[in-house]
């Protein structure tokens, strides 16, 4: 019983951590790393303006990535966020690399986008 009960305290944890509260259009966003096809449209249908978001987020194929930080700022909600960049045909040396970013969102559009650089603090490109 006790087993039992340690089981489901431990899978109670589990469903609730990960992309809990995340806004809709941030997991399709998320959900369009790995394809630089569905990126592009993402990026079309979500981004305010179109110089927002960087070239390289659609033209190199990035994992999905994990949230790491959620902030309010007054309306809008800040992601930061990390991935792997998996091919990347501009920059060979970024591929393996952890890219850290920051996303704003606000009524559903991206009103910024900043890279933080790669998590190990050398720069390839």
């Amino acid at each position: 019983m006790k087993k039992y009960i340690a089981f489901l305290t431990v899978l109670l944890f589990l469903s609730g951590c990960g992309s809990k509260g995340v806004i809709p259009e941030m997991k399709e966003f998320m959900g369009a790393f790995g394809s630089p096809e569905k990126m592009t449209d993402v990026v079309n249908k979500y981004s305010a303006k179109p110089e927002i978001v960087p070239e390289a987020i659609q033209t190199c194929n990035l994992g999905k990535p994990n949230i790491t930080k959620t902030e309010k700022k007054g309306n809008v909600i800040v992601y930061t966020a990390e991935a792997v960049v998996e091919k990347c045909e501009k920059s060979e040396t970024a591929v393996g690399t952890i890219r850290i970013f920051e996303i704003g969102w606000e009524n559903g559009k991206i009103i910024s986008f900043e890279w933080h650089g790669p998590k190990s603090g050398k720069v390839e490109y």
